[in-house]
């Protein structure tokens, strides 16, 4: 048999011992102290999709040039392999900082989403990606030279790249970053805690509000408030800042933090008809602090209920059904509004649609940045667009980055859109400004 190409191999083979033995080699630290390695497991979506479309040769042809993508984010390329039938997993070492994975992750995001072409048409994917780290420095002198060691923490490394991109799929994020080791668990979560209390204790915290518009007539609608954390010196992205509170334990604290503000900034546009959107977490949505939370600030700040919509997504309402529900019921008794985020990602169905009290589906964004290029995005922008109006709810397309996105959405009779091509979040005063120039 004739030896294919490296390259080739590389690109067509499933080839899980070589990534192994390469994540093994950079283990071993090579004498260089404190070596940070970085490993990424991407794990694409509705790929087979792709294969039953187009046919596996032309599947085959997407993931070869996906490997070599990936292959080329780091600048000194050491593996980049194609582990199962639609999972990639990448070497980086050494990581100068910690500090710069979002970089990382958003570098083999564009090299995700960036279209790829089947003859002349153009598809776009999607991802989860898990990331896990090693020093060397933990690694004892002993155990540095044993070979055995190293290829078992390899493959223990694998395990947990593979679950933190699991776990980044449950909370439909873009990457989820697992911690190597429980030591290392242990130190994150302290250091979480207490970055965290320093920053509700100091308030360094701060909401910008993403516009959204009318599609019918262009005019302001309302906001999303979404958090921000002001020291940037913490390298904190908003992606992870949530995730960080949740495991502080603080998220009741900082939850009654963000309806006081919002509630009190939006102050500054109150009687001009526009809505300010607050994200409700799992644990929030569970605590039995949360309707007192909200109606204490409404009373507090002298607000009209109905100017305040919480937005809930999914799954939140899924890990538990019945409390989730009630706790809604409670929450649009006062007269909040009530929107489901993200609609369309986790478990829309019928059988607990019907009881859910709201008056607001916000179609995700990545149905809205592929519909024009992807008929079965299109059909279910089309779909949740129709079940809201025989729902009589109105919907938000997330993600409106085009007029030709807008255009093609007040087609379609969505009511709402946000986006960067309607605005990028800005802070309270900067959203005042917005609305006057909006004429809202």
């Amino acid at each position: 048999m004739s030896q294919q190409p490296e390259n080739h191999q590389n690109c067509s083979t499933i080839d899980r011992p070589a990534l192994l033995e390469t994540l093994a080699t950079r283990l071993a630290g090579n004498g260089e102290a404190q070596q940070l390695t970085l490993l990424a497991l991407i794990d694409l979506t509705q790929f087979a999709q792709i294969n039953q479309r187009f046919g596996y040769r032309a599947g085959d042809q997407v993931l070869r040039e996906l490997q070599q993508r990936l292959a080329d984010v780091p600048k000194q390329p050491l593996g980049c392999r194609r582990i199962d039938g639609d999972k990639f997993a990448l070497v980086i070492s050494p990581l100068l900082n910690i500090q710069l994975l979002p970089l990382v992750a958003k570098k083999i995001q564009e090299q995700i989403s960036t279209p790829f072409y089947v003859d002349t048409e153009a598809l776009t994917l999607e991802a989860h990606i898990g990331f896990t780290t090693h020093d060397s420095s933990a690694t004892t002198a002993q155990s540095s030279h044993s070979n055995s060691h190293r290829y078992s923490l390899a493959e223990k490394l694998l395990q947990n790249a593979e679950a933190a991109a699991k776990q980044a799929q449950s909370l439909r994020r873009p990457y989820f970053v697992a911690e190597a080791s429980a030591g290392n668990r242990a130190r994150h979560k302290i250091a979480v805690k207490q970055r965290v209390s320093d920053a509700l204790r100091e308030n360094s915290f701060e909401l910008f509000y993403q516009p959204q518009i009318r599609l019918a007539d262009n005019l302001a609608h309302g906001a999303e408030g979404l958090i921000r954390w002001n020291q940037r010196e913490h390298g904190i992205n908003p992606e992870e800042l949530v995730a960080m509170i949740e495991q502080s334990g603080r998220m009741d604290e900082f939850f009654a933090w963000t309806i006081h503000t919002a509630i009190r900034e939006s102050a500054a546009w109150r009687g001009q008809n526009i809505t300010t959107g607050i994200n409700l977490s799992a644990s929030c949505l569970q605590s039995p602090q949360l309707f007192k939370t909200i109606e204490s600030s409404l009373n507090l700040w002298g607000a009209e209920p109905g100017d305040i919509c919480i937005e809930v997504t999914e799954s939140t309402i899924q890990q538990d059904l019945d409390q989730g529900l009630e706790a809604l019921k409670k929450i649009k008794q006062l007269g909040v509004r009530i929107a489901i985020d993200d609609f369309g990602t986790g478990y829309s169905s019928l059988e607990y649609f019907k009881f859910i009290p709201a008056d607001e589906l916000k179609i995700d964004k990545s149905f809205i940045l592929n519909m024009r290029n992807n008929q079965i995005d299109m059909d279910i922008v089309k779909l949740i667009i129709d079940w809201g109006k025989h729902f009589q709810m109105e919907t938000i397309a997330e993600g409106v980055e085009d007029a030709e996105s807008m255009e093609l959405l007040t087609e379609l009779g969505c009511t709402y859109a946000q986006g960067y091509h309607i605005g990028r979040p800005m802070p309270g005063p900067e959203f005042s400004q917005w609305l006057k120039r909006q004429g809202g």
